[in-house]
């Protein structure tokens, strides 16, 4: 990376976008070797975790499978490198507003992640994203795993119980 001194913008968040107005961060601000450093821990954790869990698609970007009772989506960001992590299922669609309001009340408590209902399709999700600033490794992955699924079981069960 590009180092800076005390009080200086970094060069990464001084391009800005067309017309003026807001800063963009840029991939190019990177020198090379920590671009590669950060695709290789990237590709590196997909790999991993294709080899861990039973992948039912994939694309460019993201993994998808099925994880207890739920839809599972794993998707990476090389250029900052990240993890998100979305946990989804059916909820049924009786008492949507408080639903919506309890989700709310969820989020408030929620440091990590976030809870939210689809009420076009009827499913309810947790999301997590996680810095992957090194190698990801299983214990890492099935304990950020396991912490987004108890906090999604308990969001879930929250709304369907009908109680915060």
């Amino acid at each position: 990376m590009i180092p800076t001194g005390f009080g200086e913008q970094s060069p990464i968040s001084q391009r800005r976008a067309e017309g003026g107005g807001e800063f963009l961060l840029s991939l190019y601000a990177l020198d090379t070797a920590e671009q590669q450093r950060r695709k290789a821990i990237a590709e590196q954790a997909r790999k991993m975790i294709m080899e861990q869990i039973p992948v039912e698609d994939q694309d460019e970007t993201s993994l998808t499978a099925i994880h207890r009772d739920y839809f599972m989506q794993i998707s990476f960001s090389p250029l900052h490198p990240l993890i998100l992590i979305c946990l989804a299922r059916s909820i049924p669609h009786t008492g949507m507003s408080r639903k919506k309001q309890m989700t709310n009340e969820l989020n408030l408590s929620c440091v990590l992640g976030s809870h939210a209902i689809n009420e076009q399709v009827g499913c309810y999700s947790y999301r997590a994203v996680h810095w992957m600033d090194t190698e990801l490794t299983e214990e890492r992955f099935f304990e950020i795993l396991e912490r987004c699924t108890e906090e999604a079981d308990r969001g879930y069960h929250k709304l369907t119980a009908g109680e915060v």
